[in-house]
Order: structure tokens, then C-alpha cells, then sequence
């Protein structure tokens, strides 16, 4: 596909605006950022959280949903936010709570926008479900952190598609594609500055898209969790010399667990794709 152009005045504009950091990026919901603070103050109850995430019967689904899914088979159903939320920890519930406000971010109405963040959903969600998985692997990495990572990987299209669709006459999908492409990770980290992430996070959008990114620890990061995530990612390539990739030795990746993934680890993929669902 080639690069979209700046081929009339319209989109001379428009790349002048996202590459001057006009593009207004959407701020987070003021109840996401209440639950937020609320996790990380340890003068905050239980049942304060719970009440809060309770008022936003979206949340309170799916928080109860997640509590009853494949991750927790065996244990009883519950129906209640109090023992949802105790069963899944509070790194799950933040993670709820990103997932529910990037949803609400996705209201586009323009049939290529929507088509493209539909696209946008599938990929990120298995690009989280595969860090999950990765990160179970690694002792020194939360695998909930690895999967959120995995969810913001590129959450830049979200306020990208929605842009395009206000100030792009006939949008196209080649012309969405080429510019989340070329602006996607740029948008991304902003965003993710934008809404307190730790810098670690927030980096991602532009560090996994680096097959040669070194933070020059000894360790894996979750940007390495990310890099591989995404590679191992059916739709994102057909062929790949794994062993150029730093991320990949970093993790001690095996050719055939590589090549093997996602039958080896099947069961936990399908656990995490339903938290996710």
C-alpha cells in the first residue's frame, strides 16, 4: 500500500494539523478517572471502588462478566460488582476500566471509520490476549499490565478515525489506513500521556513498532511483550526471521514455541479473548 500523500490543499491541512499536535485528543471520562485514582490510593475501601464502578451499569457488566469467565472455570457464578471485583483483582478492573472508556471512544459514523475501528478492535484485542499469554512466561512481568499494553498497542487510531471522518472528504479506506499508519503511534503516545499512564505504557505505541528496540535492560519489558504480540499476530505479517528481533531473545523464544504458539497455549488464549470479549 503507499503512503498517503499530501496531494490537494484539503490534506496538506490535515497532516499540518495532526503533525502540529492540533488534533483534539479525547480526555478521559471523568468517572474512568475517578476509579483510577481511587486503585491508587491505599485509603480508599473496597466498597468505595465498588460503589463507584457500580453507577456505570456498562462497567459493572463486565466486570461481572470477566469474573464468570473461561479464566475463572470452576469457581461459582457471581452476580454481584462486590465479588467480581474481589475475585479479579484490582490490575483486571483498571484494565475494565480502559477497555469500557476506549468503547465509548469508538462512535464513529462515517462506514469506513467504523469499519476500520472494528478492524482496530479485533487486532487489538488479540495482540492484549497474546501478551497475556507472553507475559504469564515471564517472572518478572505482571501478565494483567502485559495485557493492557497489549489493548493500547495502537489506541492512536481511535481519535485518529475519528478525525478523518470530520475532515476528510471522501474518505477511503486506503487513505485511513495509510494515515493511522503514519500517524497512528505518534497519536498513540499522546494520548496515553494525555491520560496519566506510567511512561513505560505510554511508550508503547511507538517502541513496538521498532523490531530493533533495546531499553537496554537485561530483562523483557512490555514493549518486548507487545513487539512479539503483534508479530505473532496472524493478520500483521506472512513472513518473519524471528531471531532480527531483539523482543524475541529478549523472551528466550524457541523456534518451535514460536512456530507452535497458539496450539501450545490455546486454553489461556481462549481465557483471555473471553475477558476481553
Amino acid at each position: 500500500m503507499n503512503e498517503l500523500s499530501p496531494s490537494s490543499p484539503h490534506l496538506e491541512k490535515l497532516f499540518s494539523a495532526i503533525e502540529n499536535d492540533e488534533i483534539a485528543l479525547p480526555a478521559m471520562p471523568d468517572l474512568a478517572i475517578k476509579i483510577q485514582r481511587m486503585l491508587d490510593d491505599f485509603n480508599v475501601s473496597a466498597m468505595q471502588i465498588v460503589t463507584a464502578v457500580s453507577s456505570d451499569p456498562v462497567l459493572a457488566a463486565q466486570i461481572i462478566k470477566a469474573a464468570n469467565s473461561a479464566l475463572y472455570s470452576g469457581k461459582p457464578k457471581v452476580d454481584k460488582v462486590m465479588p467480581a471485583v474481589s475475585r479479579i483483582g484490582y490490575k483486571s478492573l483498571r484494565n475494565l476500566v480502559i477497555t469500557v472508556t476506549m468503547n465509548k471512544l469508538s462512535a464513529a459514523t462515517h462506514p469506513v471509520a467504523k469499519k476500520h475501528i472494528a478492524d482496530f478492535w479485533v487486532h487489538s484485542r488479540e495482540v492484549a490476549a497474546i501478551s497475556y499469554v507472553l507475559a504469564k512466561n515471564q517472572k518478572h512481568l505482571n501478565p494483567d499490565e502485559a495485557l493492557l499494553a497489549g489493548l493500547v498497542h495502537d489506541i492512536g487510531t481511535l481519535p485518529l478515525c475519528l478525525f478523518a471522518e470530520k475532515n476528510v472528504a471522501n474518505l477511503d479506506g486506503q487513505m485511513l489506513e495509510s494515515l493511522t499508519r503514519r500517524f497512528g503511534a505518534k497519536v498513540g503516545e499522546k494520548l496515553l500521556l494525555k491520560w496519566e499512564f506510567p511512561e513505560a505504557l505510554a511508550r508503547i505505541p511507538v517502541a513496538h513498532e521498532d523490531l530493533q528496540h533495546d531499553s537496554g535492560e537485561l530483562l523483557a519489558s512490555y514493549a518486548d511483550i507487545v513487539t512479539v504480540a503483534n508479530m505473532l499476530n496472524p493478520s500483521s505479517v506472512k513472513m518473519i526471521d524471528w531471531y532480527k528481533i531483539t523482543a524475541v531473545r529478549k523472551l528466550w523464544l524457541d523456534k518451535e514455541t514460536l512456530q507452535t504458539f497458539f496450539e501450545k497455549f490455546d486454553k489461556e488464549l481462549f481465557a483471555a479473548r473471553e475477558i476481553l470479549s
